[in-house]
Order: C-alpha cells, then structure tokens, then sequence
C-alpha cells in the first residue's frame, strides 16, 4: 500500500509532455529542449509516480511504498508572489519621498508623518519577504519622513506660538510705571486721570443676511445685475428680477433682494450714462435725462439722473456732431437749417441753439 506525499524537488512531466521544475511547493522553469535532468533522488530507494499538473491547479504527489503518512498539498494562497513583493517595496519608496516632502512643508509635517509610517511598513514588510532595494530604500525614507514630519511639526509650533504676543501682555509693557519724585504730568499724562491703555474695539465684519433660498438667490441674481456695468436704477432692477422674460422672481423675494444688495444708485446712474454717451447715437443733455428717468427707459428719480449726467464728463459739442452725422447718412437729406431745426426740437435730440449750429459747421453744412 502507499501513501501520497508531495514529491521533493527535481523535473518532472507537468502534464504537457515537457520536463519542468518542481521545488517542492510551486513550478518553475521548463528544462532545456535536448537536456537530460539528473534526479534529484535515488530511484533505488523511493520510487515516486509522475507529477501531473491536476486539472484544478493543485500540488503534484509523489507515491512512496510503505509509508503511513499522507502528506497534504500546499496552497498557492501561502506563498506572496513576486510580484506583490516588488509592488510593497515599490509603494514605500514612493510613498516614503511623498512623505519627506510633506514633512518639509509648514502645517502638512502630520500628513508627512502618516505617510512616513506607512511606507515604513511597507517596506519592513517587503525586506522581509524579498530583499529587495526598493523596499529598503522605502524603509529608510518612510523613517526619515516620520522623524523629519516630528521635528518640523514642533518648530512650525514653537515658531507659531512665539510669533503671536497676547494682547494684555503687550499692553502691560507699553503701560507707564510710576516712578518715585516723578509727577503725572512729568509723564505725559493729565493729573486725574488715569493712565492705563485704552482698548480700541475692532469694526465688527457685518454678517451676511440670512433669507429665504429664493431670496437668497434674488440677492445673487441682483449683485449680478448691479456689477456687469449697464447701470440699473432700483425700479429698473426690480423689472428685471420680477419679469417673466427676466429672472421671475417673486415681487417680496426681488424686493428683498434688492434691499439687501448694497447698491449704489448715483455710481449706477453714471455707468449707465456713460453707456449712452459712448454708444455713437449723440445724445444731448436734455435728451440724456429724459433717456434715464424715463419708464421705457432706465426708470433713475431725477436726482440719481442728473447726478448721473453731471459725473458722465460728456462733451455736449461731440455728441451734436455724432448726432449731426446719424442724421445725414439716413438719406433723407438735410439742409444746414432743416438739420438744425432737427436737432433742437423737443421731438428730435434737444441739442441748444449753439451746439446744433456747431455740429452742422463740423459736417459741412
């Protein structure tokens, strides 16, 4: 009778007709075409059957006549592969110069350290297994990081807490002392009066409004409007947060908005003037101001309107001339006393007498 015991190691037919190597836990290397492998065991003494490769993968046996021992098969699953070796010493190196370079930097040395800590495990486990360089070299940069992330977390810390002198230690050192046959106006200060520091308050950061998410979100869309540089008056932007072809906000919700988002309504009435007297149309003075306050127009009061007219560095002169010009390339054909009578009516550009006279001197009329 015999028993199956794991075969020693030597070549043996692995179940594809060619000779490879067995060393006694896993295969290895296919032997030569044309060599001869000498066994590795005396065949006088034992006599083993053929190593197969089982169809599952498991572990070749050997048979051995008398023998009471069944020897059991070793699990691929107890040996690390090479590769996973190399892979540990690979990810502390790599992990260990991660870790030095955050330990150098201000406020990251604790990353640096937990860095430091796994790639010194990693590569205390890959010199174990494999004696490899990469995992010693992780080894040694996982504890520089570890001790370099200590020492620099405490001279960030000492260097932080030394940087910043309480406030009432510093006022107690600035504070006088009183010295003997020295009087209180000797030292600068009013007899009755005391001499202690005086504590300046600091402006309190206002707090941001706290609202209703539609509310909230009004007030974005109106900073919005506000800072793009059109010019919006405060009825003009409540149109364009409440109107369907706008933003749709509710009225209370835009209202809100508009209350809370700071706006300044004179700078807003020069914007938009500028806008007008930079666009090429020539507007006068008068023109200007009814373009502003009226309810097709910008909607701005009077007083934000002419605030905005008297900011806007319009020269009332240049503006005839464009507007002069405007009129002539419409092909309908002025004379020098049609264009003026043009541009001097109240239902025309509103110029005066003397800077429709000028515009149509510059045109040639």
């Amino acid at each position: 009778m015999s028993d199956n015991l794991v075969a020693p190691p030597g070549y043996y037919d692995d179940g594809s007709g060619r000779q490879r190597y067995w060393d006694g836990r896993t295969w290895g290397e296919y032997a030569a075409v044309g060599a001869s492998p000498s066994p590795t065991v005396d065949p006088t003494t034992l006599t083993y059957s053929t190593p197969q490769a089982p169809a599952g993968g498991g572990t070749p046996y050997a048979s051995v006549p008398g023998s009471s021992l069944d020897a059991q098969p070793i699990s691929a699953s107890a040996t690390v592969p090479a590769s996973s070796k190399s892979a540990l010493g690979i990810w502390a190196l790599v992990l260990g110069i991660i870790g030095v370079c955050f330990a150098l930097i201000p406020h990251t040395s604790g990353f640096g350290i937990f860095l430091g800590v796994v790639a010194l495990a990693l590569g205390i486990i890959g010199a174990v297994l494999k004696k490899g360089s990469r995992a010693i070299a992780g080894t040694i940069l996982g504890g520089a990081a570890f001790v370099l992330g200590i020492v620099f977390a405490v001279v960030y810390g000492v260097a932080s807490a030394g940087s910043s002198v309480p406030v009432a230690d510093s006022a107690a050192h600035s504070s006088p002392v009183a010295t003997p046959g020295r009087s209180a106006a000797a030292d600068g200060a009013t007899p009755g009066t005391s001499s202690a520091p005086v504590k300046k308050s600091s402006p309190s950061k206002a707090a941001a409004p706290v609202g209703t998410a539609a509310q909230l979100q009004a007030l974005v869309a109106a900073k919005s409007y506000l800072a793009d540089g059109q010019g919006f008056s405060q009825a003009g932007l409540l149109s364009q947060l409440t109107s369907q072809f706008g933003n749709g906000f509710a009225q209370a919700d835009a209202q809100w908005a508009i209350d809370h988002a700071g706006a300044d309504w004179n700078a807003q009435a020069v914007a938009a003037a500028k806008n007008y007297l930079s666009d090429g149309q020539g507007f006068s003075q008068a023109g200007l101001l009814q373009q502003l306050t009226s309810s097709s127009g910008n909607k701005f009061v009077p007083s934000q309107a002419q605030y905005g007219i008297d900011h806007s560095g319009a020269d009332w002169n240049a503006q005839a001339v464009m507007a002069a010009k405007n009129y002539m390339a419409t092909g309908m054909g002025y004379s020098r006393d049609s264009l003026i009578q043009q541009m001097t009516s109240t239902y025309g550009s509103q110029f005066t007498e003397a800077q429709a006279e000028y515009a149509a001197s510059q045109v040639g009329l």
